[in-house]
């Protein structure tokens, strides 16, 4: 699968695939699924799973940062309506 590197409207680089499924998204793999659980429950990364999975660690404690700071200086917004449905 090729990939490209490109970057978004906040400035950062993703990856982006030139070959995705019919459905739009694709399965994770198992280090992929472990290393997401273990950013739920606020567990460390295992140095041993992949550096896709490390990206999707990274990922959640990212966003789940972002939206504890964002309730703790302005507990009168919400998070927004896409963060609640993801």
């Amino acid at each position: 699968m090729s990939q490209e590197l490109r970057q978004n409207t906040t400035g950062n680089h993703v990856a982006s695939s030139n070959e995705r499924p019919a459905q739009g998204g694709r399965d994770l793999t198992y280090d992929q699924k472990k290393a997401a659980e273990a950013a739920f429950r606020g567990e460390p990364f295992n140095p041993a799973w992949s550096v896709a999975a490390a990206t999707v660690y990274e990922g959640i404690v990212s966003a789940m940062c972002r939206m504890q700071v964002a309730a703790l200086t302005n507990p009168a917004v919400e998070a927004p309506e896409e963060c609640l449905t993801r």
